[in-house]
């Protein structure tokens, strides 16, 4: 997914790791990593500080897009995380799963 600015751009892949790529060079700014699964799914905040990621391993990490720090691990699905998105204030997600359920997170608090 495009970054708000559309200056970055986030990919998931099969070797468990998100990659952040400056639009313009195509240049790799980041990897990030810590899914023990393919990561599937990708989305930005509004203010594109903070990216989710949903995965295979049933989980979503929240992440720093400056930094590449993991901020926070929201496990509660009982399947693959296939959709994620943030709220328009940034301070909700939501995640859709392969186990039939919709899930909406606080982001600050993980619940």
């Amino acid at each position: 997914g495009f970054s708000p600015d559309g200056q970055q751009l986030a990919s998931g892949s099969g070797d468990k790791t998100i990659k952040i790529w400056d639009v313009t060079t195509g240049k790799v700014l980041n990897t990030l990593k810590g899914h023990e699964g393919s990561v599937i799914s990708v989305g930005f905040s509004p203010d594109g500080k903070k990216l989710a990621s949903g995965s295979g391993d049933n989980t979503i990490k929240i992440w720093d897009v400056t930094t590449g720090k993991l901020l926070n691990t929201l496990k509660g699905h009982e399947g693959s995380v296939i959709s994620v998105g943030f709220s328009p204030d940034g301070k909700k997600l939501a995640s859709g799963s392969g186990d039939n359920t919709i899930k909406i997170w606080d982001v600050t608090t993980g619940k």
